[in-house]
């Protein structure tokens, strides 16, 4: 299982989001509340990144067309109840920097 690097802690601002990548895997990286959330950085709607979206209550609403995602689980929430969304990833903060563990890399 590949360890990557997404970026350094400082890099992150409160309540917004950071794209980075793991191999080909493309990621949104959030700092909400003092926690970090990694997640896939592509809405099911239409492909668009996500780590420009507004967080609000712990979800990020995509930018393009309003779709929301709770940033701990990646549930797409609806009107209808959450339904499944976006992959989540754990990460950790050593020496300063996010990492993340991905055993199922895209390519391979």
């Amino acid at each position: 299982m590949p360890d990557y690097i997404l970026c350094r802690t400082d890099q992150l601002v409160e309540g917004r989001g950071r794209p980075a990548r793991a191999g080909e895997r493309y990621l949104a990286v959030f700092l909400v509340d003092g926690e970090v959330h990694v997640l896939d950085n592509q809405c099911l709607h239409a492909a668009s990144p996500i780590d420009g979206g507004p967080v609000v209550d712990g979800a990020v609403r995509c930018p393009w067309h309003g779709w929301s995602y709770d940033l701990r689980t990646g549930e797409l929430l609806t009107g209808f109840g959450p339904r499944p969304g976006l992959a989540t990833y754990p990460c950790r903060l050593e020496d300063g920097v996010v990492q993340v563990t991905i055993d199922d890399p895209v390519g391979n």
